[in-house]
């Protein structure tokens, strides 16, 4: 990956180094949520950026050194994050997925102030990946496309990405010694907000032609984005328009032959979708849990980084270890700093066989709580939801099932008649005198129905 600059700015064409034939890795980082305003000389009610938006405010609970769960990212945990991705693969790392949400929310700086944050953010990943191409995508709290963002990452991106970037937020990079292609979206694009403005629409355009291109000349992609398609359990995190998701649906099912992957962060927790095209599994989305910190009023995550293997000439991810940092332990340590470590490793963790659409739906269809093992490899799920945070969440039946349904159901009707089919059979449990088998019976009878409509 060390390529003279002027290379890149001559062609779209990015050639990685590699130590291995096939085998190499890549980082997905996502949702900094950096407040350069965050100190621990304080309190939650005096200095944290989302005290008030947490419901915190009236707790006076000292912040700790890297960082608080009711509180966006301090720089010290992003560098600490930093120093310990240096350390893990790195000769035989190809590039780094960035997939936004660089800023905290409530950082109240100007738009110098902002666009300062993200230049030390952009400078610290040049430092701690300075052999490597960083691709990062735009989140909903980052600014909108400008020539000051696309001068901030031009030396990661070659001169046709950064036209196309500058423009809309979105570019695609082709590699010249496999057939590997990634297409980088600008999901803000996505939203109600825009979805009928002339951004969007030349971002359509654009995927469409870019994918018919790939698809001709038999590329695998990888498509990045900041939000995925689907409706979450939590509303406030849905970001694409009705419209926008239905779209991008239909896209990916006609061009599933030639998606090796799907990359989005934006829900701060561990979890993945399945697309169908009628009954049958086609395509996948992994979704990565933040660097920053979470909490919300049903439970928190620890902070978050996840490290892929792939294979490097065809695209075909083979599997990823998770990391993360215990924040609470993470604060108690003395000098000796934070401790990064292995949460779990997906194929192992999951058993499966490889990482495809029909292992991942195999893996959904576990997660349906009915017998006990299939209530075991839910909660595993879950510890792996919440980045291994000892959480409070009580999570029953119908809050099972609400993630099967996020999980498998990505179209906003067929979500609201999973759970709402997961609802009336967990009703009728309730009044069932022979337990709640038929009930399950007849809650999978009726999901996977729901599922085949997508």
């Amino acid at each position: 990956m060390k390529i003279p600059y002027v290379i890149l700015t001559l062609t779209c064409v990015i050639s990685f180094s590699r130590t291995h034939a096939k085998i190499g890795y890549f980082w997905h980082i996502t949702d900094f949520h950096y407040d350069p305003l965050y100190t621990s000389q304080g309190d939650t009610r005096r200095f944290c950026r989302r005290a008030d938006e947490r419901g915190s405010s009236g707790h006076h609970r000292a912040l700790g050194r890297f960082g608080d769960y009711s509180c966006d990212s301090s720089l010290e945990l992003i560098e600490s994050a930093a120093k310990y991705m240096r350390t893990r693969h790195s000769e035989n790392v190809e590039f780094v997925l960035w997939t936004g949400d660089i800023i905290a929310a409530q950082y109240a700086g100007n738009k110098e102030d902002r666009y300062r944050a993200i230049r030390n953010m952009t400078e610290l990943l040049s430092r701690t990946f300075s052999s490597h191409f960083v691709f990062p995508v735009l989140g909903h709290l980052d600014p909108s496309p400008s020539e000051s963002l696309t001068n901030l990452w031009m030396h990661w991106l070659p001169l046709e990405a950064l036209q196309t970037f500058k423009i809309g937020g979105y570019y695609t990079i082709e590699q010249s010694h496999s057939k590997l292609r990634i297409v980088a979206l600008n999901t803000n694009l996505f939203g109600i907000r825009e979805v009928n403005s002339v951004p969007a629409k030349a971002q359509w355009e654009w995927l469409d032609a870019v994918l018919d291109k790939a698809q001709a000349n038999k590329e695998m992609v990888y498509i990045v984005g900041h939000a995925a398609p689907g409706t979450d359990l939590r509303p406030a995190y849905n970001s694409l328009s009705v419209d926008a998701n239905a779209k991008y649906l239909r896209m990916i099912r006609r061009h599933a032959k030639i998606i090796a992957g799907q990359f989005f962060g934006h829900l701060h927790a561990d979890t993945f979708r399945v697309i169908y095209n009628k009954d049958q599994p086609v395509s996948w989305a992994l979704l990565a849990p933040s660097v920053s910190p979470h909490h919300e009023p049903t439970g928190a995550s620890n902070p978050g980084l996840r490290l892929y293997k792939f294979d490097s000439d065809t695209g075909k991810v083979l599997d990823y270890t998770q990391y993360y940092l215990d924040l609470a332990a993470a604060n108690r340590v003395g000098a000796g700093g934070p401790e990064w470590i292995a949460e779990y490793n997906l194929t192992q963790y999951y058993g499966l066989r490889d990482v495809s659409a029909e292992s991942l739906h195999n893996l959904a269809d576990k997660l349906r709580i009915g017998a006990p093992h299939e209530t075991a490899m839910f909660y595993k799920y879950l510890r792996a939801y919440n980045v291994k945070h000892e959480s409070a969440e009580n999570c029953d039946g119908a809050c099972a099932h609400q993630h099967f349904c996020a999980i498998t159901c990505l179209e906003h009707v067929a979500y609201r008649q999973c759970v709402e089919a997961a609802a009336s059979a967990l009703a009728a449990s309730a009044s069932s005198a022979d337990g709640i088998s038929p009930a399950f019976d007849s809650l999978s009878i009726l999901i996977t129905a729901v599922i085949f409509l997508t």
